[in-house]
């Protein structure tokens, strides 16, 4: 089987590495022309194993579309690609185009499939691998692994969780649609949720909600992402403070108000109309 990857980032060479390690015959790869450094590791892996390696600042690109023709590839797989593929490219590959997307589709379609789940305070997530089709994300789905959200569970150590089922999800549903008798599931049909890119605005912390909501937004957006703020301050780590914390704020503090607080004009307490948040790491916004 001769296999077209597309990928950008480190995420997407967990899954190339995958496929290599698996034997599978990956005879090009492409990423999108962007001014950053994220598609390195791609490329040094591509180096090291003698694969073919481009970036494209059009997907739709005749030079390039005629270079896929010309490969004519059983299969196209896609990781953290974010470009919609034309059907003119999904009917290049004999076997179909499949694309992992790190959420239980069809919840979460759509970018930031990672954050969105912690935001709205999910108790689980998972990783869909499925057919692509000409919208984003509604193609038959191939594969479904879930992972489980702790209470402390930040974004990154959620990505930590989806690095586990990335390095054997995409050779699994390689292998699924091998088999002669094997069925996705069609989902198209299903309305699901979509949910646009993180903008720096989600980030924002509204007061208005209540102490849960906003914890899951910092556990959300911290570290490497905006990070959660309010006024000119990032709120990287937080946790609910307990009633015992909450008291000693209040007796300590005759001037608190419904925000951040700042003790011993230092350490900011959140403080909010059912409680308080306890900042255990911040900056200031220069």
């Amino acid at each position: 089987m001769k296999i077209v990857f597309f990928g950008e980032d480190s995420f997407s060479n967990i899954v190339l590495q995958s496929l290599l390690e698996a034997g599978l015959d990956v005879i090009f790869v492409a990423s999108p022309l962007y001014d950053n450094l994220i598609h390195k590791r791609l490329e040094k892996t591509c180096q090291l194993n003698n694969i073919e390696y481009t970036r494209i600042a059009n997907i739709k690109n005749e030079t390039f579309v005629n270079k896929l023709k010309s490969l004519s590839p059983d299969l196209i797989a896609i990781a953290h690609f974010e470009k919609l593929v034309p059907k003119e490219i999904i009917d290049i590959s004999h076997i179909g185009c499949i694309n992992l997307h790190p959420s239980l589709l069809p919840y979460y379609r759509g970018l930031s499939p990672q954050h969105w789940p912690l935001i709205n305070g999910d108790m689980q997530t998972g990783v869909s691998v499925h057919f692509v089709d000409e919208t984003a994300d509604t193609g038959d789905i191939i594969l479904q692994k879930r992972v489980k959200i702790t209470p402390d569970m930040y974004v990154s150590d959620l990505q930590l969780e989806f690095i586990k089922v990335y390095k054997t999800i995409v050779v699994e549903a390689i292998s699924l649609i091998q088999q002669q008798n094997f069925l996705p599931v069609r989902q198209s049909h299903l309305p699901g949720t979509y949910y646009g890119r993180l903008k720096k605005s989600h980030c924002r912390i509204d007061l208005s909600k209540s102490s849960s909501q906003i914890i899951n937004l910092i556990h959300a957006v911290s570290k490497p992402y905006f990070g959660a703020y309010l006024d000119d301050t990032i709120i990287w780590k937080a946790r609910i403070a307990s009633k015992s914390e909450n008291d000693c704020f209040r007796r300590n503090s005759n001037n608190h108000h419904i925000g951040l607080n700042f003790l011993d004009n230092s350490w900011p307490y959140l403080y909010l109309k059912d409680g308080g948040v306890v900042i255990e790491k911040f900056e200031k916004i220069k």
